[in-house]
């Protein structure tokens, strides 16, 4: 009876009005795919719903935003002179004039002029005054959209080009903004390269080993659907591309692919085992095929799912998003394998097809492995204590404006910033005293204390307080004039005054985090009424911590998944351990690994702990549902012959999709590769080497059986 209901719901996924659903949606989703967003900002990293994003807008709302874009000017000649600063006001002008420009910095010029204190002038000039660092406010609507960021920017070379001819200069980008057209270049990089390295790889590992072009094109035509159809619903669900978001072909298509290439063994096992008997047709062998692989498939691709949908655990919308867009894909390829593969496959002619009649070799040999498995066994035990220990010893650390290589424009610029400048690190705070009508300075001793402390503090660079102002007004006689040229150049030096600014040397997430910490118990513990510290940077670096904490919780739930899925399918709580045992071993192994190397757990490394047990677990799935119950060692021989050529192409195609990430010129996507490629080889080892060996069998000889008692 429940046969018979397969085969109707196969039959029924092939009808005419499935395939025009199908059309409906393609239409659908071409006409939604311009409306798909980029989101090129690092502030799409941030959920606009977390206080402390709503805290920092508005400190930058009341105290003056720092500059999102900063123009590094490197002159061979003192900007100081009167010509350069003469043309520098000149573009400057121009610059104000241009669309998105809320503002443009006077400090660079104020600076020039020596109408700044010292320390504060440090941030505009450096020393030898042959480098300048001028400061643009741009409008958040045009930060957050892709294609009018990129005409900023063409805007912008275009007055450097009229500039650069009447002062000799080279000018780089800094800033905010400047790491938002790197995302958008990974973005388009990595997609120019992932397309054609992935239908070479694809097509000469599919061609060497399937060999059937109807059978080639209709996976392609599965895969590519997926990921149209998928794009086009993200487009109408408003969620949007990010530069992490670069990865997303490598993974829908992979996946695609391996998930079919399941069905394609079995269409071709099938016409082996009948081949001495009455002969199957294409469409025969397919629809048995169908039948044969509903159960593993199905709950491959809802494990697949779900663990994708844990993403959405994360603080971050475009990981959340990424999680989602994937977790769709799984479920729009799989459908589409029912109703749009056969389409292909039905149309094949077996007969003038040459099927090989002779059973699957022993590629492994299990007789063998089962005498050595108490000393492979001990080994994997010894290993995975290791493991342990080690995955012990690993933190949470990143290091936002370190994504790219060192010849990158944002790293170069990054580097000048930090040799010329005050650095790229920052914390600002506000030390004062309210009442209902204003804010002031109340104890100049906690003031000084504070000053003492953080000058201590090896990660400080240099501190701009109050104090530097009135340093300035007190050795300056002419500061006083000086002054008043600020008010008349709209600066707000009064509201300057309220704020304290430790300017850091490099420091990773970790590193700033833990100096935050340090400074707020210090001020704590001082009775010192201390603003909590306000950054771009140490906003990131809390979130980078949020988000490998909410990837942890997503891989204990999928194992908690994982756990109820073979519970239910095989109601045995010993091979439901098992499972976990095969799946989650492969990430402690690959995370330990990962800790011996010196790395630390970043913004692509917890992704990966939160993605891939959905992905591994297809396999183990696989083996549990064909291969268990197997009565003797010959019958687990027989069936791990079976699905063993499937597994080596599903678990190849997914190795190699995954690993032209490394490709890419984003450290998170590098990372996501590496981590994921090594996932999927340990994981396949422990499918097709442990897993077996751990599998009861009915034989009665007690050599041979294991589990029985459970």
């Amino acid at each position: 009876m429940e046969s018979r209901g397969i085969s109707r719901f196969i039959v029924s996924m092939q009808q005419a009005w499935v395939q025009i659903g199908w059309l409906l949606l393609v239409l659908l989703a071409v006409v939604g795919l311009p409306k798909l967003q980029v989101q090129p900002s690092i502030q799409a990293y941030f959920s606009k719903d977390d206080p402390q994003v709503i805290a920092l807008e508005r400190f930058q709302q009341q105290y003056t935003a720092a500059p999102n874009l900063l123009l590094l000017l490197t002159s061979d000649v003192s900007w100081r002179g009167s010509s350069q600063q003469k043309s520098l006001k000149d573009f400057i002008e121009q610059l104000g004039q241009l669309s998105g420009v809320d503002a443009v910095s006077p400090y660079t010029l104020l600076a020039l002029e020596q109408a700044l204190p010292p320390n504060i002038a440090k941030q505009f000039v450096s020393e030898d005054s042959l480098n300048i660092s001028l400061g643009l406010n741009i409008s958040p609507e045009i930060a957050a959209q892709a294609s009018a960021l990129k005409q900023l920017f063409e805007h912008l070379d275009s007055r450097f080009d009229v500039f650069s001819k009447t002062v000799g200069f080279s000018y780089r980008y800094g800033g905010e903004l400047a790491l938002s057209r790197q995302y958008l270049a990974v973005l388009r990089h990595d997609l120019s390269w992932f397309a054609p390295a992935l239908l070479l790889s694809f097509a000469l590992l599919f061609s060497w080993v399937i060999r059937q072009p109807r059978w080639l094109l209709g996976m392609a035509s599965c895969a590519l659907i997926s990921l149209l159809i998928t794009l086009g619903l993200s487009a109408w669900m408003s969620l949007k591309l990010a530069a992490i978001s670069a990865f997303l072909p490598l993974v829908l298509v992979s996946l695609a692919m391996a998930y079919s290439s399941h069905l394609y063994f079995a269409w071709r096992r099938l016409l082996r085992t009948k081949a001495n008997q009455l002969p199957l047709s294409s469409a025969q062998a397919m629809h048995l095929a169908l039948e044969s692989k509903l159960l593993p498939l199905f709950w491959g691709a809802l494990t697949t799912a779900l663990g994708f949908l844990l993403l959405y655990l994360s603080p971050s919308p475009p990981i959340a998003d990424f999680g989602l867009m994937v977790a769709m894909a799984v479920v729009i390829n799989a459908v589409a394998c029912y109703s749009i593969l056969p389409l292909w496959v039905k149309g094949i002619d077996v007969t003038s097809t040459t099927i090989d009649v002779r059973p699957e070799a022993d590629s492994i040999k299990f007789s063998g492995l089962i005498k050595a498995r108490k000393s492979l066994l001990i080994l994997v035990f010894g290993l995975s204590v290791v493991a342990v220990m080690s995955v012990k010893n690993l933190r949470f650390d990143d290091d936002s404006l370190g994504y790219f290589p060192d010849d990158n424009p944002f790293s170069q610029s990054r580097n000048l910033v930090q040799q010329q400048f005050l650095g790229m690190h920052s914390l600002r705070y506000l030390l004062l005293e309210k009442d209902q009508s204003q804010r002031s300075f109340a104890d100049v001793s906690a003031l000084e204390s504070l000053l003492g402390f953080l000058n201590k503090q090896p990660e400080v660079r240099q501190l701009t307080s109050r104090n530097d102002w009135l340093d300035w007004l007190e050795q300056d006689p002419s500061a006083k004039a000086k002054v008043f040229a600020l008010q008349q150049a709209d600066v707000e030096w009064l509201k300057q005054e309220q704020l304290l600014t430790v300017w850091l040397q490099p420091l990773t997430s970790r590193q700033l985090i833990a100096f935050e910490q340090r400074v707020a118990d210090w001020a704590g513990s001082q009775q010192i009424n201390l603003s909590p510290a306000y950054s771009n940077n140490l906003l990131f670096a809390k979130f980078s911590q949020a988000n490998g904490q909410a990837m942890l919780l997503s891989f204990a739930a999928a194992l908690l998944l994982v756990a109820l899925v073979v519970l239910l399918l095989r109601r045995s709580v010993y091979l439901m351990v098992l499972a976990l045992l095969a799946n989650g071993l492969p990430l402690l192994w690959v995370f330990a690994l990962w800790q011996w190397s010196g790395q630390h757990l970043s913004l692509g490394s917890a992704v990966v702990m939160g993605m891939m047990l959905g992905i591994i677990v297809d396999d183990s799935l696989h083996i549990l549902l064909n291969v268990h119950p197997a009565r003797s060692v010959a019958n687990l021989q027989q069936g791990m012959n079976d699905i063993i050529p499937a597994l080596l192409l599903t678990s190849g195609a997914l190795v190699i999709g995954f690993s032209l990430g490394a490709l890419s010129d984003f450290l998170p996507i590098q990372q996501m590769s590496l981590l994921s490629s090594l996932s999927l080889v340990i994981a396949l080892v422990f499918d097709l080497l442990l897993l077996p060996l751990c599998l009861p069998l009915r034989d009665t000889s007690p050599s041979l059986s294991i589990g029985e008692s459970i």
